[in-house]
């Protein structure tokens, strides 16, 4: 079913089908029983009224087609017009019971009929047709002597013809226009039903599309996260268990720190993983039902590299409140940052600073690793990182994959600016982003 200009009513239920044949038949029942009253009341214009078999032929022919008006709606309007003409003119006695019929079928041919124009036109034929009986009914002498109007009897303003002309017209005139109005309102109010119906569809569907997404994007949100997780804590964890592996023989004492160190990053990465996948095992829980690690963590996760390299973690300015997204989003570039000076720098330093500045937050994680002096460069794009792999430019870098993709997707979430490349010091990740 389409909404528009083309729009066309659909076909009437199996309800409505029941309910018309009911209609149908009482109304024909109707008919025939006020024939019978009016023939047993008197009401007998003589030798010019037909017997009581064809009077009950002319009322199942004006009733019966109201059995399918719904369902060909124009066929019944010509039908029963076609049947109260008819009688009209073979001078059957009943007039208001086929006024109803007729009136029903021109409300139903506005309300109901598919093809707009064959219905105005249907209707302008019956009304034509109807006028031009009533008209020729006025005219003859037979109608006035039969309704018993004769000059002798004025008793009002006006003369009794005239009287009798305005009262005729009028009252079909009242009837249908009345049908027909309302029959073309109706069609309209279901037609706007239909449509109301069909948006409320349609934002019912993009509302559960944009849930869909939003789960979808969750779930690339906890992804990155774990990715982040891992990559870093197993980062650490492996390069503080090869220098423990070193040290084993040379320094004692000192692989119990490293030890330490493993056993930390094993354990913040077994919690942050814990949390991450409860929240994807189950729907209903709150995505932020636990903390989530931010700028306030910094000086934590910069203390867990301090057993593979040199680490400072450096707090420039005065400290303000951030939204807990940008916080996230800084805290997880530090990490991949850190991870890949841990895992690809050969590096035996790392800086870690955060400036706060009044309108803006600046993060600079710089190690003194491989990679030649003398320019900055942009992060790769998605679309690179992916055909590149996984590395860092320069000398043993990565040159983007998912750790440089992550940190674009994060900078780009907040309208911030990064750059990643060699400097004159070594390697610098450095996050620009504007406070509000």
């Amino acid at each position: 079913m389409t909404t528009g200009p083309v729009w066309a009513r659909p076909s009437p239920t199996g309800r409505q089908w029941r309910w018309d044949l009911a209609v149908g038949v009482l109304l024909t029942v109707g008919v025939a029983v006020s024939t019978v009253l009016s023939r047993s009341a008197g009401i007998d214009p003589g030798s010019l009224r037909p017997g009581p078999g064809e009077e009950l032929a002319w009322a199942l022919a004006v009733g019966l087609p109201l059995c399918f008006r719904r369902r060909f709606p124009l066929s019944a309007l010509m039908m029963c017009a076609v049947a109260f003409i008819g009688l009209q003119l073979r001078f059957v006695g009943d007039s208001s019971a086929s006024s109803v019929c007729l009136t029903l079928a021109v409300y139903t041919a506005g309300a109901w009929s598919r093809d707009r124009r064959r219905a105005t036109a249907v209707r302008i034929v019956v009304v034509v047709a109807l006028s031009a009986t009533l008209a020729y009914a006025l005219s003859t002498d037979t109608w006035s002597a039969l309704n018993g109007l004769t000059a002798g009897r004025d008793s009002g303003p006006l003369p009794v013809l005239p009287a009798f002309a305005l009262y005729a017209v009028g009252t079909n005139v009242l009837f249908l226009a009345g049908a027909w109005t309302f029959g073309n309102a109706a069609w309209v109010q279901t037609r706007q039903r239909t449509e109301l119906a069909e948006r409320n569809r349609e934002v019912q569907a993009e509302r559960d599309e944009n849930a869909r997404n939003a789960v979808i994007a969750e779930r690339l949100r906890i992804a990155r996260e774990l990715h982040d997780v891992v990559a870093h804590h197993v980062s650490v964890m492996g390069v503080q268990a090869g220098a423990a592996r070193l040290m084993l023989t040379r320094d004692p004492a000192a692989v119990g720190g490293a030890l330490m160190s493993i056993e930390s990053a094993g354990r913040d990465a077994v919690e942050e993983m814990h949390r991450l996948l409860g929240v994807l095992r189950d729907e209903r829980r709150p995505a932020q039902e636990t903390p989530i690690a931010g700028v306030e963590r910094l000086a934590t996760l910069v203390e867990g590299v301090r057993g593979a390299l040199r680490a400072t973690c450096t707090v420039d300015g005065e400290p303000r409140e951030l939204p807990q997204s940008l916080s996230i989003s800084l805290y997880r570039i530090a990490q991949e940052a850190l991870t890949n000076t841990v895992r690809h720098a050969g590096a035996s330093r790392v800086d870690v600073t955060l400036s706060y500045r009044p309108t803006t937050v600046e993060l600079i994680v710089v190690d003194d690793g491989q990679g030649a002096a003398g320019h900055t460069a942009a992060v790769p794009s998605a679309q690179d990182a992916r055909r590149t792999g996984s590395g860092r430019t320069g000398s043993g870098r990565a040159r983007g994959g998912l750790g440089h993709i992550g940190m674009r997707e994060r900078v780009a979430l907040h309208d911030g600016t990064l750059q990643v490349g060699p400097d004159e010091r070594g390697y610098a990740v450095r996050a620009w982003f504007r406070l509000v």
